[in-house]
């Protein structure tokens, strides 16, 4: 059979680009404010453990929003659903940029999250269903790339705005962007699918919020209650209690939220732990530190990180490729002895870090994260059937976005910690020493995420599988 260029109408394009240029927009916001924490600090009066909800909210809004995105996929039209994130990163952004009162940034974020957790989905949803097999790979990988390029560039673009001109224009200058993405997807979006109704497991998602919720409060208030009955133990039984209910619901109705067959599936789950525990925290622990423990201001700590996250975008698309090409053993093997040698030094040289030995650890951490991070959700879609890519893909969104909330509150108080074992101590050194505690707990969890890569072993023939039975399909 003669194999053929796929024609791909410049509509589709236009819909995905502007989709992802809007998720973009969310991303890039969102990890913009990692390095204005000590300037909320002193502009709101308050302390870090409180001010780090301004990334956590928003990353927990994200992930509470990813979790019904293949309901919401399925019920609503793709341009009702992007008229809806269009319009909640516009009107969150707004709130923002204007907010006198921290609680009003807070809730700006909120409505920026859900307008992001509504759009990054379509991206890929556009991909796998309107873009020809032989060429979705291409699409993901340039979609991926200009999404990665949000987290690498926002510390720098936050610093720089922060220390230049002030931390409200972060979310000033993107509004025009993000609202010219908008316009344009909802422009050219379609689906080939008409919505169909299905009845909402409305108390699913009560339970997974609810688990989520509390997980995070109970994580957070260890920095101000120790090990509280109250306050952090009762919402961690709380959340384990919602998690099991929520199961149980689960696995005994017809519609569930999330299809927990998925977890049938050994290796998948092994990926999906990978992706989760990867994402340690150390782009809101770095530049902190940086601030508050060398003296540094947002510019500098946002630029320090730039470096370590170009290269993981740039390095990204050839992971993938070695993984095409050599399996998915060599990229987990050359990515893990980066991981295990660039945390082991921070932790290590916790004491003496400058600015300079903190751009190559991290540069050599983000190459080794880079063979990891996406090759992990692409090895782990890999292990489904079609019937089921669409709950493991809502899996991968939603514990991206919770991993990333729940590192930043663990990291938060790791840091606050070093104030309760030196109380006399200077600001200084307790901050050193806070952060030196949470890179050798960074250490452990690198050390999970490199036993679990380790010992992945490649199904034999999957390609091929996953390709018939998708072209069966088209």
């Amino acid at each position: 059979m003669l194999s053929t260029t796929p024609v791909i109408p410049t509509q589709t394009k236009v819909a995905i680009f502007g989709t992802a240029s809007l998720a973009f927009c969310g991303i890039l916001v969102e990890t913009s404010m990692n390095v204005t924490f000590p300037t909320l600090m002193h502009q709101f009066h308050t302390t870090l453990a409180t001010v780090q909800w301004v990334t956590t909210a928003y990353l927990l809004a994200v992930a509470a929003t990813m979790v019904i995105t293949a309901f919401i996929q399925q019920r609503f039209r793709w341009r009702t659903i992007i008229n809806v994130g269009g319009a909640g990163f516009v009107l969150g952004g707004l709130l923002c940029t204007v907010a006198p009162q921290l609680w009003l940034l807070l809730f700006g974020r909120i409505i920026q999250a859900i307008g992001t957790g509504l759009a990054l989905p379509l991206v890929f949803a556009q991909i796998m269903t309107q873009v020809p097999f032989t060429a979705q790979g291409r699409f993901t990988g340039t979609a991926g790339m200009l999404i990665a390029l949000a987290p690498s560039l926002g510390p720098t673009y936050g610093g720089l705005v922060t220390q230049l001109l002030s931390w409200r224009l972060i979310f000033g200058i993107t509004l025009p962007f993000g609202l010219i993405a908008w316009l344009i997807t909802a422009k050219t979006i379609r689906q080939t699918q008409a919505p169909r109704s299905r009845p909402f497991p409305l108390c699913q998602f009560g339970l997974v919020v609810a688990a989520l919720i509390l997980l995070i409060f109970s994580v957070n208030n260890l920095s101000t209650h120790g090990l509280s009955l109250v306050f952090v133990w009762l919402p961690l039984l709380l959340a384990v209690l919602a998690v099991l209910t929520f199961t149980r619901s689960a696995t005994r109705t017809t519609h569930p939220l999330i299809n927990l067959a998925v977890f049938q599936q050994g290796n998948f789950t092994r990926a999906l732990l990978i992706y989760f525990f990867i994402q340690i925290g150390l782009t809101f622990l770095l530049p902190n530190f940086a601030q508050l423990a060398l003296g540094k201001n947002a510019l500098v700590s946002g630029l320090m990180l730039l470096a370590g996250s170009l290269c993981s975008a740039i390095l990204s698309p050839l992971a993938g490729k070695l993984m095409d090409r050599r399996g998915i053993r060599r990229p987990f093997q050359i990515g893990s002895g980066f991981l295990l040698l660039a945390t082991l030094s921070l932790a290590g040289l916790a004491q003496h870090l400058s600015v300079g030995l903190i751009i190559g650890l991290f540069v050599g951490f983000q190459i080794g994260f880079s063979c990891l991070f996406n090759n992990a959700l692409t090895y782990g879609l890999q292990q489904l059937p079609p019937q089921l890519m669409g709950d493991g893909n809502a899996l991968f969104n939603t514990l991206q976005q919770y991993s990333g909330s729940l590192g930043t509150a663990i990291m938060a108080v790791l840091i606050t910690l070093g104030t309760r074992m030196a109380p006399s101590a200077s600001s200084t050194m307790q901050t050193t020493l806070g952060t030196q505690i949470a890179l050798w707990f960074s250490l452990i969890i690198i050390m999970i995420v490199a036993a679990l890569a380790l010992t992945t072993k490649p199904i034999a023939n999957m390609a091929d599988d996953q390709h018939q039975s998708r072209s069966s399909n088209h």
